[in-house]
């Protein structure tokens, strides 16, 4: 199901989820994403949501999981469309597992 992660329709897919981080940008993709075994550790920074409603800003969190099992993963699509650079276009994904380390 396509969703507006901003609108009163999708909170219900946040909201089945006790805690959410909502990623707003990632930083390392050069450096800690290995192609051959899909394996990718990247900085992170958003907003934490707790049962459906924005919470704190998060920063200099890491995030971790193989493209593999995000894909698996993949929960939700966001109906967004966002410009990415190299003339690539990107969406919202709402993934129902992911490791997270920082404090």
């Amino acid at each position: 199901r396509n969703c507006d992660w901003s609108s009163d329709v999708c909170s219900s897919d946040l909201a089945r989820f006790d805690e959410v981080l909502y990623v707003q940008a990632v930083h390392g993709l050069h450096s800690g994403t290995y192609p051959i075994s899909g394996d990718f550790s990247v900085g992170a920074e958003g907003l934490m949501v707790r049962n459906g409603a924005y919470g704190e800003p998060v920063r200099e969190v890491t995030i971790a999981s193989t493209v593999q099992r995000m894909l698996l993963d993949v929960a939700g699509l966001g109906d967004d469309v966002m410009l990415l650079p190299g003339a690539a276009v990107g969406r919202s994904l709402l993934l129902a597992e992911m490791t997270l380390s920082g404090s």
